[in-house]
């Protein structure tokens, strides 16, 4: 049976389309991709992104750049939701903190983004928390901060922010008469904080409070993790709440919705192959900076994870 000329021409336009298609797509990445940080060069969260960057540059099929932009505003918000809502070609990616970004979602808040709809390229890292006091405070343990007899200070970075929520969190399960002095920008100035004498203590990130503690500004008194950093230092087990050792601060690698499937793939496992790669392993080691990689799928079970453990703590928050 012949095929009419109409029909021939249809099918022969269709070929070249997808003929095309495919070859546009097998060519990706073909222009740099811009890497949205939400949050302020030079912090933790900033040295994180740019320290992994080339490693993941350097396991893609293609010679291109990976650019980081910072975004910083409400609170990490105003990245999040650009990365949100950019086009899901591959060629806008960006940088997400948890549970800073899942907090104001969980409670309800109005935010631009969804994080059970975000394209999860992968979990850079994972920081525990320390509570931590001046080396000069007569302060040593959680029962010393009882033993106060007044409110315990804490100083911490805004409201609803991971710091924030942490503190909260980890006062309420202890019952501690905590007060927060509140508004500081970033980790690290909260912790410098307690060092200046503005509060008693703070819970910070342990990436964060090392610079302080090896320098001999602060001391470690507990540790919220299931294996002690420090000897002779409780960690939340000791103190009887193993469950505070599930509060950390987590940076994962996103792109928006429904991201093209090939972009997505070649991506997620640049980042898999760049986070065990031993230069950026060396990398870690030499900055302080350690490594806890997850594939773009635990990502997204580990998100699910993160939201059913907030939620237990809502009417905390």
């Amino acid at each position: 049976m012949q095929i009419p000329s109409k029909i021939k021409l249809t099918l022969i336009a269709l070929i070249s389309f997808f003929i095309a298609s495919f070859s546009v797509s097998a060519q990706y990445p073909e222009d740099d991709i811009t890497v949205i940080i939400p949050y302020s060069a030079g912090g933790g969260f900033d040295s994180y992104v740019r320290g992994v960057l080339p490693a993941i540059q350097k396991h893609l099929p293609n010679s291109i750049n990976l650019i980081p932009r910072n975004m910083p505003g409400a609170g990490g918000r105003k990245g999040a939701t650009a990365i949100f809502r950019a086009r899901p070609d591959g060629y806008t990616i960006g940088a997400f903190n948890l549970p800073g970004l899942l907090l104001p979602h969980l409670l309800e808040e109005n935010v631009g983004y969804d994080l059970s709809e975000v394209s999860w390229l992968g979990r850079i890292s994972e920081d525990r928390y320390s509570i931590v006091v001046a080396s000069s405070s007569d302060i040593n343990s959680i029962d010393d901060l009882r033993a106060l007899g007044r409110p315990i200070l804490f100083t911490v970075t805004g409201v609803h922010s991971s710091a924030h929520a942490a503190t909260m969190i980890t006062t309420n399960v202890l019952g501690l008469n905590a007060r927060f002095i509140t508004g500081y920008e970033g980790s690290q100035n909260y912790v410098l904080a307690v060092v200046r004498g503005d509060g008693d203590v703070a819970l910070g990130p342990s990436t964060s409070v090392r610079s302080y503690t090896e320098t001999g500004d602060l001391k470690v008194i507990a540790s919220l993790s299931d294996i002690s950093p420090i000897e002779g230092v409780d960690t939340a087990a000791d103190l009887g709440k193993p469950e505070l050792a599930k509060l950390n601060v987590q940076r994962m690698l996103g792109g928006p919705p429904n991201m093209n499937t090939q972009a997505h793939t070649i991506l997620s496992n640049a980042l898999v192959q760049a986070l065990v790669d031993p230069e950026l392993i060396e990398w870690s080691n030499s900055t302080g900076l350690p490594l806890a990689p997850l594939s773009a799928t635990e990502t997204e079970l580990n998100v699910a994870s993160q939201w059913a453990l907030y939620e237990n703590y809502k009417d905390i928050l």
